[in-house]
């Protein structure tokens, strides 16, 4: 990992272990959604409305609403404490010095990269897991840095929204070449259907017993995972044909009159309901999911899915970012933090969180993922 570090120090930087850090070690080039490019020429700026103490070391990369670019990371050069600032009269406390700052930058990107190993953990992986990664990543931050974490009723600002990003890769490892796109347990969808639980109950999830399944679904891993795992029922986003599965032109005969554009998904079987109004069209002989051209329009396009798997984890991907923007939403974040604002970080992330699940899905203008992550009326994915 390449390090920033700056060459000649202002004579405001009096804090020894900051101007030693700044000199001999340095901060990494970007992390943790925090980006360090304004040390890049080897010189610390001073904050002009504070110039005798306060310097610019860089900023998120997010943005509060209407901002112009990021809050901005700033050293206090006398006591070494580093804060969030938006340019308001109050600032949130982001480490209590630079040793630290940095300890935490790695350890959150730590957690991302470890889960990015097949081997870690022996393999293991679903939401039970993400909870074990991040209560042990947790309990070393607050090592890393205890003046931050203390014992406060609020709790640090950034860096518990930036670790449960970085950690949602622990929730699935990709599949074989021969199998699904990725290894869904059962647990992900049982806390995917909670999550979506419009009742906030416990969640339902429907197996199909197999001689629901319709012979002409051949695509093995779909059948696995339809009556080993399951799908959620009662989700907003993605709603499951509980009966047994029929074709499309069986569910739908009078969208297949000789004029669809689509034609051959007549005999892809009606799996559940999509935005839109559209029905997901599963492909049985490759598992492939589509959506149909009902509005004559072109859009969406055909392709939703690689498989029913890449489904559902961008389906629990986006829950449990949506889950945490529903925690912090009317305010509450403004009675915890001056600065940080969680929604800003999740709203700057969802997208590509989503898109790196299932590239393809966002591969194009008309994909009906990326039709609804850029739908303005809608506020995006998460508004």
């Amino acid at each position: 990992m390449r390090c920033e570090r700056v060459a000649e120090l202002p004579g405001g930087v009096v804090h020894a272990g900051s101007r030693e850090f700044l000199v001999r070690e340095g901060l990494p080039a970007a992390g943790a959604f925090l980006d360090f490019e304004a040390l890049r020429g080897g010189e610390l700026t001073a904050l002009p409305a504070e110039a005798e103490r306060l310097f610019v070391l860089g900023e998120t990369e997010y943005c509060t609403p209407f901002a112009a670019g990021g809050s901005l990371v700033l050293l206090d050069g006398v006591t070494g404490e580093v804060f969030l600032d938006n340019g308001g009269p109050r600032r949130d406390l982001l480490a209590s010095g630079l040793t630290a700052l940095a300890g935490l930058v790695r350890e959150v990107d730590t957690v991302a990269e470890a889960a990015l190993r097949p081997e870690a953990l022996d393999g293991r992986r679903g939401p039970a897991v993400l909870a074990e990664v991040l209560a042990g990543a947790e309990r070393r931050m607050r090592e890393i840095d205890p003046g931050l974490f203390g014992d406060g009723p609020a709790p640090p600002p950034h860096w518990g929204t930036a670790l449960l990003v970085r950690a949602l890769g622990w929730g699935a490892l990709p599949g074989g070449p021969d199998g699904p796109a990725y290894a869904i347990a059962p647990e992900l969808v049982a806390e995917l259907a909670a999550l979506t639980d419009e009742d906030g109950g416990p969640g339902r999830v429907h197996r199909f017993r197999p001689a629901e399944l319709p012979a002409a679904l051949v695509h093995e891993p779909t059948r696995r995972l339809l009556t080993e795992v399951g799908l959620p029922l009662g989700g907003a986003m993605f709603g499951v044909c509980e009966e047994p599965l029929v074709t499309m032109g069986e569910a739908y005969p009078e969208y297949f009159d000789g004029e669809e554009e689509r034609p051959y998904q007549q005999d892809f079987l009606a799996l559940g309901d999509w935005p839109t109004d559209l029905t997901i069209a599963l492909d049985g002989a490759t598992g492939r999911l589509e959506l149909p051209d009902w509005y004559d329009d072109g859009h969406p396009e055909a392709y939703l899915n690689r498989d029913l798997s890449a489904l559902l984890y961008a389906l629990w991907t986006y829950e449990r970012l949506r889950a945490e923007w529903d925690r912090w939403d009317y305010g509450r974040a403004r009675e915890t933090w001056s600065v940080f604002d969680p929604q800003a970080l999740l709203s700057a992330v969802v997208d590509r969180l989503v898109e790196a699940v299932d590239p393809e899905a966002f591969a194009s203008p008309g994909c009906s993922w990326r039709l609804l992550a850029e739908d303005g009326h809608m506020g995006g994915l998460l508004g």
